[in-house]
């Protein structure tokens, strides 16, 4: 690895207890060089580059999954196949009601046919007459 040279202090002291012992290291220090700092530099601007550009992708991404979670709760709203078909059979059911009412009125209307008109009133019917 050439990033930065070694030198040899001769002034580093070792710790005391090394010292105790009769160790007598000398410890290297990094000193880098001007290059390896260019270099150095040049990568941190590369991954400050790439950050920001992942940063964006993120954004990006996070909007587009907020648009297709908007679309799938507007899709969530709107009528099912399964909402048709109960409509359609509330609506089969108001309309056999209504039929049966209609039958019973005109069997109802038939048997007051014998009388006179003037006596003939439907408001007095009751739930019994029509079906209820």
């Amino acid at each position: 690895m050439g990033w930065f040279r070694r030198r040899r202090d001769k002034t580093t002291t070792s710790p005391p207890g090394d010292q105790a012992r009769g160790e007598d290291r000398h410890l290297p220090v990094p000193v880098a060089s001007a290059p390896a700092l260019a270099r150095t530099e040049r990568a941190l601007q590369m991954l400050a580059t790439q950050s920001a550009q992942l940063h964006s992708s993120i954004v990006q991404l996070e909007h587009r999954i907020d648009a297709m979670s908007q679309s799938l709760l507007e899709q969530m709203d709107r009528p099912s196949y399964d909402d048709v078909l109960e409509a359609r059979m509330q609506t089969a059911k108001v309309a056999a009601e209504l039929s049966r009412l209609e039958v019973n009125l005109a069997a109802r209307i038939d048997t007051l046919r014998g009388q006179p008109p003037s006596e003939i009133d439907l408001r007095t019917l009751t739930p019994a007459d029509t079906g209820y």
